[in-house]
């Protein structure tokens, strides 16, 4: 019986996993360049398009505002429309440094949307710039766009100034949304799957029927060593005969060795 009960629980294991482990739903795989739409979304060769219009704020309030690095710079980002901080350097603005000075505050212009540029790197990442031009210097912003499919929050989050490079700074950050993803346009063609031969469901199902073949056949050949005959060839065959009253609440039949016997109580 000990042996029956272990079984069953290995065969649950596998079901419970199995069943948890099926992906959802296929992955929208975006192919090629992001071609620029406008400054906050662009079109991939496949007709999936990534839009930030939905995290750009409104009335010249910033989507994103007063994010730190480890340094404890203060960056504000807004996609799509362009804000102003009055009195600064940051003027029709679409990134914003503000760093803490002596004996005043430094504030920069990190970059305007009409400079604004999509781009995805050799390893399919897909990257938004924008390039404050002060002539002698450049300033870079560049964020990672991550998609998070799933997310019902949108993470800004700040690297940094990056090591000044051929009169060049720039400016590194990472923005994981699910507005960062590659979306299927409700008109234009069709977005592409990628599809990794078997699905999750069909793997699980041909693990588990192995299982039950393998314990099925090992079990019948033990038996049948052990002298059994037709129907109890079945490995543990009294154990799934009483299945049924094991659901119901039931007891199996009692032990030949306890009819009869009558006890006095202590």
């Amino acid at each position: 019986m000990a042996k029956s009960i272990l079984v069953c629980r290995v065969i649950f294991t596998v079901f419970v996993f199995g069943f948890l482990c099926i992906p959802s739903e296929a992955q929208i795989i975006p192919i090629g360049q992001c071609n620029k739409n406008d400054s906050c979304s662009c079109v991939y060769d496949d007709g999936t398009i990534v839009n930030l219009r939905p995290l750009s704020g409104r009335n010249g309030v910033p989507g994103f505002s007063n994010v730190s690095d480890s340094r404890h710079d203060l960056y504000t980002w807004n996609p799509c429309e362009p804000f102003t901080f009055n009195g600064t350097d940051c003027t029709n603005v679409a990134v914003c440094m503000l760093r803490e000075g002596i004996p005043k505050q430094l504030i920069y212009d990190i970059g305007d949307q009409d400079s604004a540029q999509f781009m995805v790197d050799a390893n399919g990442t897909l990257k938004l710039t924008y390039t404050a031009d002060k002539g002698d210097y450049k300033r870079v912003a560049e964020i990672t766009l991550q998609c998070m499919k799933k997310s019902k929050f949108d993470f800004f989050v700040a690297v940094g100034e990056q090591q000044e490079e051929n009169d060049t700074v720039i400016y590194k950050f990472t923005l994981a949304s699910h507005w960062a993803c590659a979306l299927a346009p409700n008109i234009g063609p069709p977005a592409a799957v990628v599809s990794d031969g078997l699905s999750g469901g069909a793997i699980f199902g041909i693990v588990f029927g192995s299982l039950i073949g393998a314990y099925l056949v090992f079990g019948i050949i033990i038996q049948a060593m052990n002298g059994k005959r037709g129907l109890r060839l079945l490995p543990n065959y009294e154990f799934w005969c009483n299945v049924p009253n094991l659901c119901k609440g039931g007891k199996g039949k009692e032990p030949l060795a306890s009819k009869g016997a009558n006890y006095d109580a202590l």
